[in-house]
């Protein structure tokens, strides 16, 4: 415990927070007998992206930052949704912010494609397509909510998080991190329940 710096901290605290989110949403789900997003699970989400987000930046690895980025300030919309305090953004202003996000996430890819040795040209395209993935699972979830004028998960969502969880995963294994890996290790368990909820549901 003596060698742990405060990015160690943040990066296990980040971990907990999208650990028990999971758990949050899935428990509430179950209580349903459907996928929901209750209040709980966005603000452990925004405390968990900012924690991993600094973690991230202090492991220069700004493919992920990137993706804790955007994903923080979806996290922040959705609150505002479930306190009532958001409103639905125009069709162009939700298409340009989804825009600047994928050109961000591209720019953080091209960057650790040329800062970081260790990472081959085959490994920043996992990290970057298993991100593109990540984040565009709430980038859908934000987009329906717009429309929907509430918080809430389209089924979709839960496929585009198991194949960015799962691409997400190899990088991190690749990485030899052990707080990147503990971040997506339970992921695929969730994902493939809700799977089944949303599937019981539609029957």
């Amino acid at each position: 415990m003596s060698d742990w710096t405060v990015w160690d901290v943040c990066g296990w605290l980040g971990n907990a927070c999208f650990f028990s989110r999971f758990f949050v949403q899935w428990w509430a789900s179950e209580r349903a007998k459907q996928s929901v997003a209750p209040a709980s699970f966005w603000y452990l989400s925004l405390l968990g992206t900012i924690t991993l987000g600094l973690y991230a930046a202090s492991r220069e690895t700004y493919v992920l930052l990137a993706g804790y980025f955007v994903n923080g300030l979806i996290y922040g919309r959705n609150i505002g949704f479930v306190r009532e305090q958001a409103r639905g953004l125009s069709g162009w202003v939700a298409s340009a912010l989804a825009l600047g996000a994928g050109a961000l996430l591209v720019a953080a890819s091209v960057y650790e494609l040329r800062h970081r040795e260790e990472s081959s040209l085959a490994w920043v395209v996992v990290a970057a397509v298993g991100q593109a993935f990540w984040s565009a699972r709430f980038v859908l979830q934000w987009w329906a909510s717009e429309r929907a004028g509430e918080s809430h998960f389209p089924r979709l969502f839960w496929w585009l998080s198991l194949v960015g969880n799962a691409l997400l995963l190899a990088f991190a294994i690749h990485l030899a991190d052990a707080k990147f890996i503990a971040g997506f290790v339970p992921g695929p368990i969730v994902q493939i329940r809700n799977l089944m909820l949303g599937r019981k549901r539609a029957a």
